[in-house]
């Protein structure tokens, strides 16, 4: 993967105002998620905010609440399969 500041720099959201991106409520998310869903450097996105423990915001097209999900199935996936390559969950395309 690329050093974080090089997939920041690709990222569709680098012109579009942060506060896009850390809605008031979550339910508010959509419009960021539209931003993601087309963007080159999404699964960077994401594992940077699953490595770095983001709490808020939208990150590679996630809620927060959606990443802890990811991560917790990860991690039970990684008890039941320890040697399971982690993989991006089908809704991340």
């Amino acid at each position: 993967m690329a050093s974080n500041q090089q997939w920041q720099d690709q990222a569709a959201c680098r012109k579009i105002s942060v506060e896009l991106f850390f809605p008031p409520a979550e339910q508010e998310s959509e419009v960021a998620k539209t931003v993601c869903s087309d963007c080159l450097v999404r699964q960077p996105c994401l594992e940077f905010a699953l490595a770095e423990g983001e709490r808020f915001g939208i990150w590679g097209g996630l809620t927060s609440q959606e990443r802890r999900s990811l991560a917790a199935k990860r991690r039970k996936t990684r008890l039941i399969s320890p040697s399971a390559p982690e993989t991006a969950p089908s809704y991340l395309g």
